[in-house]
Parts: structure tokens; sequence; C-alpha cells
């Protein structure tokens, strides 16, 4: 390969580079940076092998198909807009761009208060960001700036009050909104026992990396939503040890013994 077209193809590549980093930068609070990691992956990658292989006839393939492929995004956007997003958050992209640390005591506190709720039967919808802020969603509810507490989850959720229907949502250990509306999913549930808390929780997994935990005001069950998967019937000791490996670690294990997991999700 001639060293000058080389040299031209790694420029063209570090200029698009720079331009997605800094269009990252100006949406990093929403979920558009997620989806635009993802983009800028299948970009790359495609200019890359493009321009090494010589590929014209390629190149005009992927021209002529943009048209009909517009229809297709279309049709399943948003089946792509998750899967744009899962790889947007990726553990590489997520070393390299965001960093999310939190106290080794977050997950107690979070079934601390969890089985303050449980006793009392309050049902709830908890979402804790992990890499999307959830911003569109929490920008729906009533703002708030504080600590998370077992007292002001109680306080929240408290029958009758005005925030108690909705959703709150946790970034980095302090509760930034209740009462938010989340997206509800469209899927076809077999368990009809399960509610609008159980599908808005179910739909925020389908659109977000979020980690939902589901109260159950009628029987007082735990559920738990993340990845598009939803396990249901959660002990308090199965509950903190999903919550250490999802908010946590980047690789973990389902014990289906202890949970139930909808076949549909």
């Amino acid at each position: 390969m001639d060293p000058l077209h080389t040299l031209r193809a790694i420029f063209e590549i570090l200029v698009l580079w720079i331009i997605f980093y800094q269009l990252y930068r100006a949406f990093k609070d929403s979920r558009a940076a997620a989806i635009l990691g993802g983009l800028v992956i299948i970009l790359l990658l495609g200019v890359f092998l493009l321009e090494i292989l010589h590929a014209s006839v390629l190149q005009r393939i992927a021209t002529a198909i943009i048209g009909p492929g517009t229809i297709l995004v279309i049709l399943f956007q948003t089946e792509i807009r998750t899967a744009l997003a899962k790889l947007g958050t990726h553990p590489l992209l997520s070393k390299l761009f965001l960093k999310r640390e939190l106290t080794s005591d977050f997950p107690s506190r979070v079934c601390d208060s969890v089985a303050y709720l449980v006793s009392k039967r309050f049902g709830a919808l908890i979402a804790i960001c992990r890499q999307n802020k959830l911003s569109e969603w929490a920008s729906s509810g009533t703002t708030i700036d504080a600590v998370y507490s077992r007292e002001l989850i109680g306080t929240i959720f408290m029958p009758k009050t005005l925030l108690h229907d909705g959703a709150v949502i946790v970034d980095h250990e302090r509760i930034i909104s209740a009462g938010a509306i989340l997206p509800v999913s469209n899927k076809e549930l077999k368990d009809t026992s399960m509610g609008l808390r159980h599908r808005a929780g179910i739909g925020l997994s389908e659109a977000s990396d979020a980690v939902i935990i589901i109260i159950s005001e009628e029987t007082g069950t735990i559920s738990l939503a993340a990845d598009n998967n939803l396990q249901r019937n959660l002990s308090m000791d199965l509950l903190k040890t999903r919550l250490n490996e999802l908010l946590y670690t980047t690789h973990h294990v389902d014990t289906p013994e202890e949970h139930t997991t909808d076949p549909h999700l």
C-alpha cells in the first residue's frame, strides 16, 4: 500500500474521531452519548476496512443501501437504539471516557431502604444510573438533589403523597428526581400480575443501561430489571449481590435457583 495513502487514511480517521469525541462531550449527560459511541465504533471500523481493502465496489454498495437502510432504521428504531447504546457503553469505552466511583456501602443502603419499603408494603420504582444519565426521564419528575437515604425513600413512596406513583432516579448515590415518568414496555408479558411499575421498569431497561428496582405494593415482592432482563421474587441477600455485580463489576452470573426471569425479556 502507498505510504501516503495510508497516512491520509489515518488522518481521516483521526479527524472523524475528534469530531465524534467533541459531539460526545457535548451530549455526554444524555443517552445520546451512548448511541454516539456505538456509531463511532461502526463508522471507524467501516472507514478503516474500506480504505485498507480499496473496496470501491463495497463503497458503491454501501452508498446504494443507504436509502433502504433508512427504512430499516424507522422500522426497528427501538431495537437499533438499544443495540447502539449497549455498544456505546462497552466497558472499554467506559474506561476511556466515563468514571463512576461509588462507595462500597451503597448497595447496603439501597437494600436497607428496600427492606423498609417491603415491611411497610409501599410500592416503589427506583432507577439507578450506570453510564446513561437518564436526564430525559429525570426531567419529567420533580428535581431533588439529596443523598440517597432510607428516610427520604420511605417518605417519597409513602402512599397518598404526591410523588409516590412515579419513579425515583438515582445518580451517583444522589436522588436527582422523584415522581419521574418512565417509558413503558410494549412487550407482551405472560404474567398478568405485573402492573404498570413492572412495565415501566422493563421499559427503562430496554431504553438504557439503568438498574431498576421494582417493589410490588400488592405482594411486597422485589423485582430487578437490567439489561433488558427482569428478575422476580428476589431475596434481600440476592438483591444485594446483584446490585454489587451490576454496579461494580463488568461480568456477572445469574443464580436462577433464587429468582425467576421472564422468558419474554
